[in-house]
């Protein structure tokens, strides 16, 4: 922890802002790596440990089975072949996963008006590949997440320090009680977190993110699950059931009405990786057969209106599924 992030923390205990005194034990020169922080307000003493400032009380425990199951998942990764230097490549890995990752991730860095200096907010950071990324950009970023360990928490911020000299801050917390001050954040990072949320906790996150930002702050999700016709998602949670992943999933139309209700201005986009919402060329060719041919002249028709990609965004959303949500919420000036 640097001693900056001091002026946007939150007393998780009493929600005092910009209210801890810093005691250090350790620290090297670029940061605290051990020690304790003093709550004016109601005297709340939290800890420092590797640089990881825990925020964390009164944690549920839906909460802390996650907890427990990101360790065990992060065992299973290590014995699929899962080490530092894989990670360290992320998101550019060869997988179905990491391109919708990687290709939303390009997106946002292309398309929204991220500055050098700004202070974001990763959500349920994990491996912290979305904050080592906007570190190498020139933002400060803060990674919030469930779980100190390495490769699947917070821990795992050293390695990129470490390899790439790559610097977040780390802050052991709750997506639903953001121990961060009001208005001190310019960009908040959800990548395929929010269902993690049951239905209530939803509303208090979009609250939550809506209260730490900047006025004109926005928040970014991509890649969010969704629940649709063809893919229902009845018991969300069954495949990961041994992690304790606590699985949701909901209509594009919940997650817009609980940014609306926390009182952002909502941007639908398109993700990249459908090809009618990117800049990639729908070329024609005699090799193919009349339907390709037919499906490629829809598409540059498609691509020209407006009101037909948002259309067509909304039939894969509801409908036909093979689709994730990708917004920017905006809060107002």
């Amino acid at each position: 922890m640097r001693t900056d992030l001091l002026s946007v923390l939150r007393c998780p205990r009493c929600k005092a802002e910009q209210s801890f005194d810093c005691s250090v034990r350790a620290e090297t020169e670029d940061e605290v790596r051990e020690g304790e922080l003093t709550c004016r307000s109601c005297g709340e003493r939290r800890t420092i440990v590797r640089g990881i400032v825990d925020l964390m009380v009164g944690a549920p425990d839906f909460v802390l089975r996650e907890q427990a199951g990101l360790d065990r998942f992060a065992d299973v990764m290590r014995a699929d072949g899962w080490d530092r230097e894989m990670v360290l490549s992320l998101p550019d890995h060869h997988s179905g996963y990491w391109y919708a990752q990687g290709t939303l991730m390009n997106q946002v860095l292309a398309t929204v008006a991220l500055q050098e200096g700004d202070r974001i907010l990763d959500v349920g950071s994990n491996t912290c590949w979305a904050s080592a990324r906007f570190a190498e950009r020139g933002l400060r970023p803060i990674a919030l997440d469930i779980n100190a360990n390495e490769m699947q928490g917070l821990a795992t911020a050293d390695w990129w320090h470490e390899d790439k000299g790559l610097y977040m801050e780390r802050v052991l917390g709750q997506m639903f009680d953001v121990p961060l001050a009001t208005g001190s954040l310019d960009w908040v990072w959800c990548c395929e977190v929010l269902h993690h949320n049951h239905r209530r906790n939803l509303w208090r996150t979009m609250r939550e993110l809506h209260r730490v930002l900047k006025p004109g702050g926005s928040l970014i999700v991509v890649n969010e699950t969704l629940r649709n016709i063809r893919e229902p998602k009845l018991d969300p949670g069954k495949a990961v059931a041994e992690y304790d992943g606590h699985e949701h999933a909901y209509l594009r139309f919940s997650y817009v009405k609980a940014a609306r209700d926390a009182g952002f201005d909502v941007d639908v986009r398109g993700p990249w990786y459908h090809t009618i919402f990117s800049a990639e060329q729908i070329g024609l060719s005699r090799r193919m057969t009349a339907l390709q041919g037919f499906s490629a002249a829809a598409a540059h028709a498609v691509r020209r209106s407006d009101r037909a990609r948002r259309a067509y965004l909304a039939w894969k959303a509801y409908v036909a599924g093979g689709t994730a949500l990708h917004m920017l919420a905006t809060k107002a000036r």
